[in-house]
């Protein structure tokens, strides 16, 4: 079963939502206490997602949680915005749909790059480096957004279960350990070792730094569950264009199984 956000997503939804949402009255901790909130979100989020989704296999109560998910990622948030792998002018935007600039159509992503990973966010963030001193320069690893598109087996971010996406959002944990405190030293020309890429005090190179888990980690199971059911539905893209992050050069590759 595969849906697309010009189909309109009837039956199997609506009982979908209806399970949903009586699961929230149930809960002390539904947003709604009748669910309708939620019910307009998941009918929001299949209108808005930007590529078709694969429902094969999904309970209607996961059908209405990938809705959910699809508000929380392209509605609530946008996380397109950064783990897109467009580049300038339209980024995330398809051309001649780029809402800021003139003369454009309607609004329309670009589905070939959506969630690919990618978008470098460079070497060079200010941060006080403590008390009396003026703001530096973080000079360690470049930073790059992940892919997040699921593998060949439906599992988001190229292979994460659900228990490992809730701790990455959760913790800011970095489990591929891309931008470690310091990485080892390199040979230089005729072997001269270069000096160690460390990233200074105190930023801690563990976990994720430009990702926002801060904000995210307070967000109930049932959210993150969400998202991460709608990230397991959109196609799978081998993002082997990109430049990858330093040290990590299959880092936005995926396993489409093609």
């Amino acid at each position: 079963m595969i849906f697309s956000n010009s189909t309109r997503v009837a039956a199997g939804v609506a009982i979908g939502i209806s399970v949903f949402t009586g699961t929230l009255i149930l809960s002390p901790r539904g947003r709604a206490q009748d669910g309708s909130d939620d019910a307009a979100r998941i009918q929001i989020g299949f209108a808005e997602a930007p590529v078709k989704l694969n429902l094969a296999g999904k309970s209607t109560a996961e059908v209405a949680m990938v809705g959910l998910g699809s508000y929380l990622v392209n509605v609530a948030n946008d996380c397109n915005f950064c783990h897109t792998s467009g580049g300038p002018p339209n980024f995330n935007f398809l051309a001649n749909h780029n809402p800021y600039f003139l003369s454009q159509g309607p609004t329309q992503t670009d589905a070939t790059q959506y969630l690919a990973g990618g978008t470098p966010f460079g070497t060079a963030l200010p941060f006080n480096v403590g008390p009396g001193t003026a703001y530096g320069a973080y000079l360690g690893p470049g930073i790059v957004t992940r892919n997040l598109t699921p593998d060949k087996n439906g599992l988001p971010e190229g292979g994460h279960t659900l228990t490992q996406f809730m701790d990455i959002l959760r913790t800011g944990v970095d489990m591929d350990h891309i931008h470690p405190t310091c990485t080892s030293p390199t040979g230089g020309p005729g072997g001269t070792p270069t000096p160690a890429n460390c990233i200074p005090p105190p930023v801690n190179g563990n976990v994720l730094q430009v990702m926002p888990w801060p904000d995210f980690q307070n967000m109930t199971n049932g959210d993150i569950q969400a998202i991460w059911e709608y990230l397991s539905t959109i196609p799978c893209i081998d993002n082997n264009y990109s430049p990858p992050p330093a040290g990590a050069p299959n880092e936005l590759r995926n396993n489409c199984g093609n």
